[in-house]
């Protein structure tokens, strides 16, 4: 719920999210329909909608009927050659599936970055992955589980202890799913480039530009523009771009929660309290901000690779910390006292509605990361073991999760804070542990804030001009408005509150909505609608249904409850 002093300091951000969530669901809907229109034609000749007519017009010049219908046949039959291809493709076989070219031709080498589909190129550099599939659950796990988890047991207390796990249990699954759904949309969308590489290769006598179209499918803004076109490719982009900056802010609400409760102890008189008493949240996260600043100007990331393990610490360390003050001191006697005190505690919550919209997005937040799928698979040796490591990723971390969230809820009752660090006292060494935290946080605000600074400098400078040292005044305005931005943000209220609205629309908008729209498109535009029917067709559509109710109830009881 948003603080209303502080609305006029935080409208601006929270209003970019909701545009972004609300011209996403404007131009799925256009797109699908006008690939329903086009669906018959796509079948028949295995290419993209803009280019449909033009292909047409060729071979009614050039050819007669029964050619045209010829080349439709030589066409299928070369796309599901080089769907085998692609789908076949490893590094044992890749030279075997080297696409041979006339070395005299003025036409780009197609590559797949990240797959083993050729094994060199020409037009691209190739980037292979090296990070093994227990690599990358290791990762995914880490993104996951991080400063979220400790307002899960709020998110208990107001869910219920059956319904949270329920909850947990949901979304976790769903954003499998459809992390799956993306990374079998990035094979299909690849084929599909494949097709139309070999198409415009056959007819590199036209006007039209054969480089300009061989772009490899390594990012979710370039999935989106193979199956859905360029205005959904702009939505990705900016709700990309809202979910770096949203989860950022949740950093600030942290550092400035955590160390407003250190600030306003007077019993303990920890190291905080005693240098810098009384001092307001919004004032540490103003502090935090004016710190983050210099840090996001940073280009060189590898100063940063200290951090990795230090969250790592700081997380599992904060988890057990956690349990083991509630077992030994407050409120004591043992794991007894958590599972007693369970099964006194509501199972459900009093209110649907309210739970579905108030804390949903919460558990969005940690499990919503399909923004990051991309990334994940172009890093990896083996691009087809991505769902299997997402898969594993999940399940750890919704067992960590679940259990750390009824004991730590058995413990805390109705006292849980918002983030249950607050119930722990402030002694020397939780203090550290706390500030630990924080200080982990400060240093993965600029790691995570990248992607959002990168995609705003392109926006602004262009891709050339971004990296160019006459662009550095220009390049930290761009990240001090993107900082003020988070820090406005922040201003929403406690860290559940924003992290409710990141995960709830930026986040849910990516993991529920967008994930169908792609599958059921790329369906439709590759001439494989038969492979999607049935249960499977209802499920996807369910899937976005599922979704724009979360981002629909999160966004009413963000400005109502």
């Amino acid at each position: 719920m948003i603080q209303k002093g502080k609305m006029n300091v935080a409208i601006a951000p929270a209003v970019a999210l909701l545009l972004s969530y609300f011209c996403s669901i404007h131009t799925i809907t256009a797109n699908i329909v006008t690939i329903e229109a086009f669906a018959p034609i796509q079948t028949s000749t295995l290419i993209t909608t803009r280019r449909v007519l033009s292909y047409y017009k060729r071979s009614d010049k050039n050819t007669n009927t029964s050619t045209t219908t010829s080349t439709s046949i030589v066409q299928r039959n070369k796309h599901e050659k080089l769907r085998l291809n692609a789908v076949q493709g490893d590094g044992n076989n890749s030279n075997n599936n080297k696409r041979e070219t006339d070395s005299n031709s003025n036409s780009a080498e197609f590559c797949i970055v990240g797959e083993n589909v050729v094994t060199e190129c020409s037009s691209t550099l190739p980037n292979f992955g090296t990070e093994s599939s227990t690599s990358a659950t290791t990762n995914l796990a880490k993104c996951i589980c991080g400063a979220g988890s400790f307002a899960l047991p709020h998110v208990f207390l107001e869910e219920g202890v059956l319904g949270g796990t329920l909850a947990l249990t949901a979304c976790g699954g769903l954003a499998t799913l459809t992390m799956h759904s993306l990374a079998d949309s990035k094979q299909k969308a690849s084929e599909f480039i494949l097709l139309e590489n070999e198409f415009l290769r056959e007819n590199e006598n036209e006007s039209e530009t054969v480089e300009n179209d061989l772009q490899p499918v390594t990012s979710y803004v370039q999935l989106a523009r193979v199956a859905l076109g360029e205005s959904a490719a702009k939505v990705v982009f900016a709700l990309t771009l809202s979910a770096s900056i949203g989860v950022c802010s949740t950093y600030l609400v942290f550092i400035g929660s955590t160390l407003e409760s250190m600030s306003s102890d007077v019993e303990t008189m920890n190291i905080v309290r005693q240098y810098l008493p009384d001092i307001s949240k919004s004032s540490f996260e103003l502090a935090a901000a004016a710190i983050l600043f210099p840090l996001s100007c940073i280009r060189d990331y590898s100063v940063f690779a200290f951090t990795s393990a230090l969250g790592v610490f700081a997380v599992v360390g904060g988890i057990l910390v956690t349990l083991a003050y509630g077992i030994l001191v407050d409120p004591g006697g043992g794991l007894s006292v958590a599972i007693e005190s369970i099964e006194t505690l509501p199972m459900w919550p009093t209110s649907l509605s309210s739970a579905f919209g108030g804390s949903f997005g919460t558990i969005c937040y940690l499990f919503a990361i399909n923004f990051l799928t991309f990334p994940v698979i172009n890093s990896m040796k083996t691009p087809s073991e991505y769902n299997g490591a997402v898969s594993k990723a999940v399940a750890g971390v919704w067992v960590v999760n679940v259990i750390f969230s009824i004991l730590a809820l058995g413990f805390y009752r109705e006292q849980t804070q918002d983030l249950v660090l607050a119930n722990l006292d402030n002694g020397p060494y939780l203090s550290a542990l706390k500030l630990l935290l924080c200080v982990d946080l400060l240093f993965t605000f600029p790691i995570v804030f990248s992607s959002g600074r990168q995609i705003l400098e392109n926006a602004i400078l262009g891709p050339e001009d971004a990296s160019r040292d006459e662009s550095q005044w220009t390049r930290a305005a761009i990240v001090a408005g993107a900082v003020t931005s988070c820090y406005g943000l922040a201003q929403l209220g406690g860290f559940g509150a924003v992290a409710n609205l990141v995960g709830g629309v930026a986040q849910g908008t990516l993991a529920f909505i967008m994930p169908p729209a792609i599958a059921i498109a790329l369906s439709k535009k590759s001439g494989r609608e038969e492979e999607m029917q049935g249960v499977q067709k209802v499920g996807q559509y369910a899937v976005a249904t599922f979704g724009v109710s979360v981002v629909s109830a999160v966004t009413y009881f963000t400005f109502t409850g």
